[in-house]
């Protein structure tokens, strides 16, 4: 393995290797020009028991053998071969005996194909193929990091030399979910995030002589450790402590990386095992052994996590332990302040600060209502210290005060709570990512809440569920296009489109359209061209408190370096 100083993860060096045994010097030279054209480093012997020092020396990858050889025979050979790190390296016949009974033998000593000669070189190569792509001895196409199968036979030599490693289990949750809302581009970056940070501990947390692999297995990474040098063994305590430190400065580090409301979308886990040596137990049953031992871990560790975050989650909503920070909104013709959105966020220093792990832990629990009802106190108290030139945008969720069995109760505390002469400053915001089913009864409330003074904002619109139903159905003031819409429109001729319609519809309903998450110069250029009418996001300012006094907001000369979501998402 090589280090690539511009990725700064772990790539392979080598091509694969297969052992060709054959006493056959003609077979042997035209097996070796077909791989070795086809990209495959080549290693040769002609005998069994050259064959078999190849083998334990030089780590192939596959290896082809011939059946009848001086010495010792193929099926010897094969059944060596079963014994040690080397079992689990594929073996495929090439032999002229074609059988049933040859066949046979050859699956029961232990080989993973079987080719007659004559053969074509094309069926040779794609019958290698299969075999390698079957085994994924490949690297991983988004981290650049090794399969476990490509490193499998190093990891099995280590634990032939020291008869015990240490396994340490990166697992990742919510991944499906955040696939289906943020798309597959952030997905990846997820996974070279977390690559290349593993790849970031060797060294100091972890030793490069004890780091031997990481392989992405799925929504997972598999880190494996050698014993420390003076024992022969893996201890569980120093196991546990590396692996509760690894854990720490991943978050840490992918919090710096991709930005807390990201982080808060996944569930990152560290277990741990010991990978012990057994000659009854082959190695990839063992090692899949071990990886379920650490997930058990993770379990244990799961659910003392759920009982911290719901006693946290409790005291949030028994002592109303909500703040607000403020976000602008401008116009994009002039930069003048329209209004500020009210974000909502939980006690500082802990676990549920960020808005999205603390609506994700109450959805869980079912506790979405109580919670979002707090915030839009919180939110009431907090927009009364806005001047009154400002609009306060306050955001909601829509089964709060729609779908509820209270919701009528939810919807008049809310106007109690909000002085007359502040109503006609304040946007409900209304996201559009959930499923609206029954809409007579949405209009209903949306015209409650406009009899009372109060304005209307359809929030993330082009992102949800209902999409242009919604549009139509509720008489909005504001039309707020979500963040994912914003992304890429400097190069994406389909958003602008979508843009320039809604921004026509927008004007004949004498409706505000609202450019959400607007990071970049050229995003912003493209924008007003179109003729958005007003933008968000972290190019004008970030969320924050005391509140901003400026009635005019330029954007910022530099383009904003923040994660894909960045810290300052609203609380829906």
């Amino acid at each position: 393995m090589s280090r690539d100083p511009g990725k700064g993860v772990v790539v392979s060096a080598e091509r694969i290797r297969i052992l060709v045994i054959d006493d056959d010097a003609g077979v042997t030279a035209v097996v070796q020009a077909a791989l070795e054209c086809g990209g495959y480093e080549v290693l040769v012997a002609s005998s069994g028991g050259a064959g078999l020092e190849l083998a334990f020396t030089r780590h192939p990858h596959l290896i082809l053998l011939d059946v009848i050889m001086p010495g010792m025979d193929g099926y010897q050979v094969c059944r060596e071969l079963q014994f040690g790190y080397t079992k689990d390296i594929p073996v495929v016949f090439l032999t002229g005996r074609a059988e049933l009974g040859d066949m046979k033998e050859a699956r029961r000593v232990g080989a993973s194909g079987y080719i007659t000669k004559p053969f074509h070189v094309d069926q040779l190569l794609a019958s290698i193929r299969d075999l390698l792509r079957d085994a994924s001895t490949f690297e991983d196409d988004i981290t650049g990091l090794p399969t476990l199968s490509q490193v499998q036979v190093e990891v099995q030599r280590k634990l032939f030399d020291h008869t015990q490693l240490g396994i340490l289990y990166v697992t990742l949750e919510g991944v499906p979910f955040l696939e289906q809302t943020q798309g597959f581009e952030v997905v990846d970056e997820v996974f070279r995030a977390v690559g290349g940070s593993l790849v970031e501990a060797r060294g100091h947390l972890l030793r490069d002589e004890d780091f031997v692999s990481v392989s992405s297995l799925g929504n997972a990474f598999l880190v494996v450790l050698s014993p420390a040098r003076k024992r022969g063994f893996i201890d569980h305590e120093d196991l546990l402590t590396v692996s509760r430190r690894l854990q720490s400065q991943l978050v840490e580090s992918l919090r710096a990386e991709l930005g807390s409301s990201l982080l808060d979308k996944i569930g990152m886990y560290v277990g741990h095992a010991r990978l012990t040596q057994s000659p009854k137990v082959r190695f990839r049953r063992a090692l899949l052994e071990a990886i379920d031992a650490a997930t058990r871990t993770i379990q244990l560790e799961r659910s003392d996590a759920q009982l911290r975050l719901d006693r946290q989650l409790e005291n949030i909503l028994l002592q109303r332990l909500i703040s607000c920070v403020y976000q602008p909104i401008v116009r994009l013709d002039s930069y003048d302040v329209v209004g500020y959105e009210l974000l909502a966020r939980g006690p500082e220093n802990t676990e549920l600060h960020w808005p999205d792990a603390l609506f994700e832990h109450a959805r869980h629990r079912g506790r979405v209502t109580d919670l979002d009802r707090v915030c839009r106190l919180a939110a009431t108290r907090a927009s009364s210290l806005l001047s009154s030139e400002c609009l306060r945008f306050i955001n909601t969720e829509p089964v709060s005060l729609f779908f509820h069995s209270r919701g009528q109760d939810s919807v008049q505390e809310f106007i109690d709570t909000t002085p007359p002469e502040l109503r006609r400053l304040t946007v409900m915001e209304i996201t559009e990512s959930a499923i609206i089913e029954d809409f007579d009864h949405m209009r209903g409330v949306v015209q409650r809440l406009r009899d009372e003074g109060f304005m209307i904002a359809i929030d993330d619109a082009g992102a949800g569920y209902s999409g242009l139903r919604t549009m139509v159905e509720i008489d909005a003031d504001f039309i707020k296009l979500d963040i994912s819409l914003t992304r890429d429109i400097e190069t994406s001729a389909a958003k602008q489109r979508l843009f320039t319609t809604l921004r026509d519809f927008c004007e004949g309903g004498e409706i505000k359209l609202v450019a959400e998450g607007i990071e970049t110069r050229a995003q912003l250029d493209v924008l007003r061209a179109l003729g958005v009418d007003c933008g968000q996001g972290y190019l004008f300012a970030y969320p924050g408190s005391p509140i901003p006094l400026q009635r005019n907001i330029r954007p910022s000369d530099e383009r904003v370096q923040a994660g894909p979501l960045g810290p300052g998402v609203s609380l829906s």
